[in-house]
């Protein structure tokens, strides 16, 4: 039985207003873990949060209990997403959507309300409690300038029937459509959405067979969806798969790693015709199988490169960016280390050369999820990399910038510097101690960093200096109990996360009503 909250609207009213709204979406906009495909952690469009708005003006908003299901530490790594300006029968909202294991939620991020519920009625995956996977379209960019090519057909003149809507296919209308949000179930099933009401758009699609198991998230580009799955659940393999949407065959692609199970919690990374993934230990069935590497793979699933660390990697999702012209891949190295690779070339022509490499700084289980976050100044010339690090930073990792003792954990931040032709990651700061952090995330010269704490101490959110670590803003005693493989979501003056037992934290700056 499908359960509904709130009061989902139909299809022309939607589509009459998606366009008003349309070259705003972007602003507070945060479709999928770690906010874009590259899985940056970089909110670019954020103004209201500042240094000075800190001030006085920051402060916890609200708190939402989400659903029924009792308190428990799932398996997964979960994440808001923020999808901003849209309109249903209340008018124009910004949403905040999470995923529990069997329900999806939708919640007025001004409010505090709920908005709408989705339950979903395949079976919980038999190999432990996790979230189900979600990714929101991405804001459509709408050139009004633009003249339309010759060669390229218009958009249907009107809407599409309900009843010939598939998913992820345009719902017609002259780019007036739906922004849609892609929910992957235990049974292997992709859903799409209708984010403003929360109604089905078109029945689902298979896109994995057998159980999922551990949710390892989704990644989109376009009309290519990408996942993981591992061995460990009847029926699953460890290997990466994509399908085209197409509104065809939604044909799927599948490079199988035999025993090496990728790493993967938020989804590949993209960047943004391949997808990037790392690898574990194990022996694969064939050479292209990679153990304890980062794997590029093309949409067709086939491997296009790879980087092999000779060692150990951790489960920490890379992060793509351009810099300086220059495609680059933040990831993690061998041994608690981290590497900077060319994003075309990603080991060299041996597959195991480095463009630059940190010492070992964690010696952190490859079951403890991380990720990797980059950002650049307003003019470009100075870049960032942050990682979370989950206990003490190694004694030989010399930073120029240090904010205390961390012996739980921390935030650390390397810069990436040219000289005489070379880049180097350069350790610059190290934050104050935290609790088991989560990855970090950055707006407008600002860290976010959640301390996640653990059943013995409560999550406590600090806002960071970005070049220098230091402590800005502390959250104290707000937050009631802790947060587990929790990610934060920033959107126009706002933080969002979920602690353990479900219930949704909003703090930041305040609407004026």
């Amino acid at each position: 039985m499908k359960r509904w909250i709130g009061h989902p609207i139909g299809f022309s009213f939607v589509t009459l207003f998606s366009v008003a709204s349309a070259a705003a979406q972007a602003v507070g906009n945060w479709s999928s873990p770690r906010n874009d495909m590259s899985h940056s952690g970089y909110q670019k469009a954020e103004t209201v949060m500042t240094k000075e708005t800190l001030q006085g003006k920051f402060k916890f908003l609200w708190k939402l209990k989400l659903g029924n299901e009792p308190a428990k530490d799932t398996l997964s790594y979960s994440e808001p997403i923020l999808v901003p300006r849209l309109i249903n029968a209340q008018g124009f909202k910004d949403f905040v959507l999470w995923a529990g294991t069997e329900d999806l939620f939708a919640v007025d991020s001004e409010l505090g309300r709920m908005i709408w519920t989705k339950h979903y009625d395949a079976d919980p995956s038999s190999c432990g409690s996790t979230n189900l996977g979600i990714v929101a379209e991405a804001p459509a960019v709408i050139n009004f300038r633009a003249r339309r090519a010759h060669d390229v057909p218009p958009p249907p003149s009107g809407p599409m029937a309900a009843s010939d809507r598939r998913v992820g296919v345009p719902a017609g209308g002259g780019g007036f459509g739906f922004r849609g949000v892609y929910v992957l179930t235990g049974d292997g099933l992709l859903h799409e959405q209708i984010i403003a009401t929360g109604r089905d758009f078109a029945p689902p699609v298979k896109f994995v067979t057998g159980a999922v198991g551990v949710s390892n998230g989704l990644a989109l580009n376009g009309r290519t969806i990408y996942t993981t799955t591992k061995t460990g659940c009847p029926g699953s393999e460890n290997a990466l798969l994509s399908m085209m949407m197409d509104g065809k065959d939604y044909s799927v692609s599948a490079h199988k790693t035999g025993a090496v199970p990728p790493l993967v919690a938020m989804g590949p990374t993209l960047n943004p015709d391949v997808a990037y993934v790392v690898t574990g230990e194990g022996k694969g069935a064939s050479s292209e199988d990679h153990p304890n590497s980062i794997v590029s793979v093309g949409e067709d699933a086939k491997v296009k490169d790879w980087y092999s660390s000779e060692g150990s990697l951790q489960n920490v999702t890379p992060v793509a960016f351009t810099y300086k012209e220059k495609r680059l891949l933040a990831a993690p190295g061998k041994e608690g280390s981290y590497v900077l690779l060319n994003g075309e070339s990603l080991g060299g022509s041996d597959h195991h050369t480095p463009l630059a490499a940190t010492s070992p700084l964690s010696k952190a289980k490859p079951t403890s999820i991380g990720a990797l976050a980059s950002w650049q100044d307003a003019n470009g010339e100075t870049a960032w990399v942050l990682a979370s690090i989950p206990g003490p930073v190694d004694s030989a990792a010399k930073f120029v910038t240090t904010n205390g003792t961390a012996p739980h954990g921390s935030i650390v931040a390397f810069k990436i510097e040219q000289s005489s032709g070379k880049i180097s990651l350069t350790p610059e700061w190290i934050s104050r101690d935290l609790n088991n952090p989560a990855p970090p995330v950055i707006a407008n010269g600002l860290v976010i960093a959640l301390s996640q704490g653990d059943a013995t101490k409560h999550a406590i959110l600090y806002v960071l200096d970005a070049e220098t670590g230091k402590e800005l803003y502390t959250s104290g005693d707000a937050i009631s109990t802790y947060a587990h493989n929790a990610g934060v979501a920033v959107g126009e003056g706002h933080i969002f996360f979920v602690t353990h037992d479900n219930t949704l934290y909003s703090f930041g700056i305040g609407m004026e009503h």
